[in-house]
């Protein structure tokens, strides 16, 4: 997605005073994209978060504004991870009585500038839903004989044999001769269920979903003559002019820094353990992960192995059973740290704050115009 915004630009010279008149937009557009059951939307403001309508530069001095990507429940697609955004500008040009341009007399672009403070970027309000990774492990008691041993073993599982269907009892058969004299330890990697984070607080905007660069800056070296501008009248840009200077204000790129995980993995970690703490499956309410996660993740292992006839056992279970015999055989043993892929429905605010600056030299007294455009590109 690409969108632009442009501002109208004046200036007054008198004969050893210069100073910015307040421009109006020539627009005011709000740019929304949406994703993945979310929306992210981006627009130009003045710094109390207010649409932008006017930069009073003043005696040719400098102003800022503010540039605000505003994301709510969005989970970047494929080719919608990052964004850039980035301004051009036209010449200044002397205003007539008329209202149009003497486009024989300007202020260059080249005396126009941005820049930036020492803080430029920064976020607001940041949360996300984090699909976990869960570390699970359990032992499994020794079943030397389903003949003799088979009624203990369902015990040693918190549910009696006599309680399960006919279906479960065979695999239930499998699974101890499966496991034969020996205790069999059993580990799994299960997906958890989905975690909202709220007040994430990172130390850098750099270790955030969308971590936050660009703001450079610099001077408009080549002016702008594109359509809709001031500077479109401009002949000068019909004989192979150079292409306007982009100036970089501000760049979010899809990130999952260490710091960032370190986050994600402690609150997680902090949720699911403790006082208070959640079952590791439950058949309603709040949990650590699912039965089907479990089940499924151990059904698919090696055939002949512990693991998958355990998963057998487990799914021919009724629900009230497979939900204890999970709860009484395994415990969580850890959170592994987050890829990206894990981080879903991203919410928060990014800010760049650009201070646009005008040196005019020595111009002629008089009102001069032009215009700024601000370019957002989602990529």
């Amino acid at each position: 997605m690409v969108a632009a915004r442009r501002l109208c630009t004046s200036l007054v010279a008198a004969a050893a005073a210069v100073s910015l008149t307040a421009p109006a937009l020539a627009d005011n557009v709000s740019v929304t994209l949406t994703g993945a059951g979310g929306t992210r939307q981006f627009s130009v403001e003045d710094l109390n978060g207010n649409p932008l309508t006017a930069l009073d530069l003043g005696t040719g001095s400098s102003q800022p504004f503010k540039l605000h990507v505003a994301d709510s429940s969005f989970l970047p697609a494929a080719g919608q991870s990052g964004y850039t955004v980035s301004a051009t500008m036209s010449n200044l040009y002397l205003k007539k009585s008329d209202g149009t341009y003497n486009y024989a007399v300007k202020v260059p672009s080249s005396e126009l500038s941005v820049g930036f403070g020492s803080n430029p970027l920064s976020i607001a309000g940041l949360s996300l839903v984090d699909l976990p990774r869960l570390s699970i492990g359990g032992t499994l008691a020794s079943c030397a004989s389903p003949l003799t041993d088979l009624p203990a073993f369902a015990l040693s599982l918190g549910v009696p044999l006599g309680s399960l269907t006919a279906g479960a009892v065979t695999a239930l058969t499998t699974l101890c001769t499966t496991i034969g004299a020996s205790a069999a330890p059993v580990t799994a990697v299960v997906d958890g269920a989905l975690r909202n984070i709220s007040n994430l607080i990172p130390t850098s905007v750099l270790d955030t979903p969308t971590a936050l660069s660009g703001a450079y800056g610099g001077s408009f070296t080549n002016p702008s003559y594109a359509a809709g501008t001031v500077g479109a009248g401009d002949t000068a840009g019909a004989t192979g002019a150079p292409s306007a200077t982009s100036l970089p204000l501000m760049q979010g790129t899809q990130n999952l820094s260490a710091a960032l995980a370190s986050l994600i993995s402690g609150a997680v970690s902090s949720a699911l353990t403790g006082v208070g703490a959640p079952p590791l499956v439950a058949g309603s309410g709040a949990a650590a992960t699912t039965a089907e996660s479990i089940t499924t993740k151990l059904a698919t292992a090696g055939i002949g192995t512990v693991s998958a006839a355990l998963g057998q056992a487990l799914q021919a279970m009724a629900s009230p059973d497979q939900l204890t015999a999970i709860n009484t055989l395994f415990h969580l043993t850890g959170v592994l740290t987050p890829l990206l892929a894990d981080i879903h429905a991203v919410t928060g605010n990014y800010y760049s704050v650009p201070v646009l600056t005008a040196n005019p030299r020595t111009p002629v007294a008089g009102t001069y115009g032009g215009t700024m455009t601000v370019t957002f590109v989602q990529s």
